[in-house]
């Protein structure tokens, strides 16, 4: 038998962590003195220790250390907590790339440019959202603000969360803008239908630049530039104020690779 002190030195750990081992009952000495309350290990322990820092060192849980020191733990619940903890560090890595091939496309953007356009893209998951809308063909896109009135006006205002548009057709894209002019609602309507979540890439910007848009939209794509998503048409915008001068673009994304079937 060893104290504590010396077991500690022995297993390279601290006494701090043997005695939270103990508490948890992850690790318990091999005697405890009644009268002193000196816990004392034996040398036979020193290689449950061990495999206690392993299984730590792969990032596996206290539980789940639990099951793997469990005597009775059978070779088919090893190999499943193993591969639960590879589809983790999978999973872990694949973010962690995408992080860093954004960043190597921010030092790019600024290689590229003295002053990088203040853009800042951010891929996220939308949430779904309940909406009444109308689709129209609009001669410009000044046309959009009388259309988004016409729709307050058959709605409390109470019940209008926020407002935008979903451009199945943009002028540039050549023919006549076609544009679905849309109000989000706290709660659903016999008229409304779901704007449904997707993976987007979402930009927030001041709409006062009449050339912001291509600026903005070569940001989105050097952003995705990462082999792993693409745009899905059509875009959608919603507007953070009554003027519609804040504006946040959404482009729909999907995975490379995947499906995707238009409505």
């Amino acid at each position: 038998m060893v104290k504590i002190g010396d077991f500690a030195r022995m297993g390279r750990v601290s006494i701090k962590a043997l005695r939270y081992y103990d508490a948890i009952d992850l690790l318990r000495p091999a005697h405890v003195d009644p009268i002193t309350g000196y816990r004392y290990y034996s040398a036979n322990q020193l290689p449950v220790l061990n495999r206690l820092l392993v299984y730590k060192n792969l990032g596996f849980s206290l539980e789940q250390t639990r099951d793997l020191l469990d005597e009775h733990c059978t070779a088919g619940r090893l190999h499943d907590l193993f591969r639960e903890r590879q589809g983790q560090l999978a999973r872990r890595i694949e973010l962690e790339n995408a992080q860093l091939a954004e960043v190597a496309s921010r030092i790019r953007q600024i290689e590229r440019e003295e002053k990088p356009a203040p853009y800042e893209v951010l891929i996220r998951d939308s949430d779904p959202r309940h909406m009444i809308s109308t689709r129209q063909t609009l001669p410009d896109y000044a046309a959009l603000q009388p259309l988004l009135q016409s729709l307050r006006r058959g709605v409390p205002k109470e019940e209008i969360e926020g407002c935008g548009a979903i451009w199945h057709r943009c002028a540039g894209s050549g023919g006549q803008i076609d544009c679905e002019a849309l109000l989000l609602l706290r709660n659903p309507s016999a008229e409304s239908h779901r704007l449904e979540a997707s993976r987007i890439a979402s930009v927030i910007y001041e709409n006062s630049d009449d050339d912001a848009f291509p600026h903005l939209y070569r940001a989105v794509l050097e952003t995705i530039d990462t082999g792993r998503y693409e745009i899905v048409w059509p875009m959608r915008e919603l507007y953070h104020s009554d003027d519609l001068s804040i504006t946040e673009v959404q482009f729909p994304l999907r995975r490379l690779g995947e499906n995707h079937h238009a409505e």
